[in-house]
């Protein structure tokens, strides 16, 4: 009988909105869906166009081409320990000044807010940059990839609006019973902050993971590529066959083995984003809670 009662109410109304959502959902899947079918296409053929929902000629050359490079295995390695050291130590030091801006009895708490201003809206430059790295002897060294980015002013003030939204009662009584600034910070701020924690905790992790611009610049030592750099080499010489063979007119001797450069670059976008996708199911109760830090407080 509630099954029926429920189904009478379903009206032309909430037949729209299903309508709207399924419209919305496919829209936003398709892309991604399409990419994949891509990668397991062939490439001669994908340039023709007109493949959508499955690939038209199947083929694993793609990943076949992204797999066979040896080196693809360290260059794995040095990004996972890249993106779990700088992800864990962005976090430590990033929320350790917030918690401490975020108290009003703080000296030169004016002082330091003008600064992480300065911080997010102005940048040093390439140059600067460069050349500050090349003072600390970080060239071709994989502190590179850690320390440059351990602090992130934009990251501190989802952390400082977060931690003014905590009861500063619970403080107090830490007080009282004699604990320190520290020790509160690790006993009831943390806990309490998974929801920033994650949020904050997956952009960082995602940044890291992409990055490879830095390993262009700073890098030069194989053995200390990273993956996403690794997949951006691997696309540029596809490229660079395909031009130097289109340029000597016999541009069908780049696609033999049935890889393209959209394919190829396709391929590794996949590969790529699996380790994200697995883990951020793990994540989600708690980042849906962060997304909405600071939209209501400043």
């Amino acid at each position: 009988m509630n099954n029926r009662k429920s189904w009478q109410k379903f009206g032309l109304p909430d037949v729209m909105i299903y309508l709207i959502l399924a419209l919305l959902t496919f829209v936003m899947l398709f892309p991604f869906w399409n990419a994949v079918v891509l990668s397991f296409n062939d490439g001669k053929d994908a340039m023709m166009g007109g493949v959508y929902f499955w690939p038209r000629k199947f083929t694993l050359a793609n990943y076949t081409q992204v797999f066979k490079n040896l080196s693809i295995w360290r260059a794995f390695g040095v990004s996972v320990a890249r993106t779990a050291l700088s992800t864990a130590l962005s976090l430590l030091v990033t929320s350790m000044f917030a918690y401490a801006a975020s108290k009003s009895y703080l000296k030169l708490r004016k002082f330091y807010m003008i600064l992480l201003l300065i911080a997010m809206f102005f940048n040093g430059g390439i140059i600067p940059v460069f050349l500050a790295i090349r003072s600390y002897g970080l060239i071709n060294n994989f502190l590179v990839y850690i320390l440059p980015g351990v602090f992130n002013a934009f990251y501190a003030q989802i952390f400082i609006s977060f931690f003014k939204g905590l009861p500063e009662s619970l403080f107090e009584s830490a007080r009282i019973d004699g604990a320190r600034e520290f020790t509160i910070y690790t006993r009831i701020v943390l806990p309490l902050s998974k929801p920033v924690l994650a949020a904050v905790g997956l952009f960082t992790a995602v940044f890291n993971w992409n990055a490879w611009y830095d390993n262009m610049l700073y890098v030069k030592n194989e053995s200390l590529n990273t993956l996403s750099y690794l997949f951006v080499k691997m696309i540029k010489a596809q490229e660079t066959m395909e031009n130097m063979a289109a340029s000597s007119g016999v541009a069908d001797l780049a696609n033999v083995s049935g890889v393209s450069s959209t394919t190829l670059q396709l391929a590794t976008m996949v590969v790529a984003v699996l380790p994200i996708m697995c883990i951020y199911p793990f994540m989600q109760k708690y980042f849906a809670t962060g997304m909405m830090i600071g939209s209501v407080k400043g």
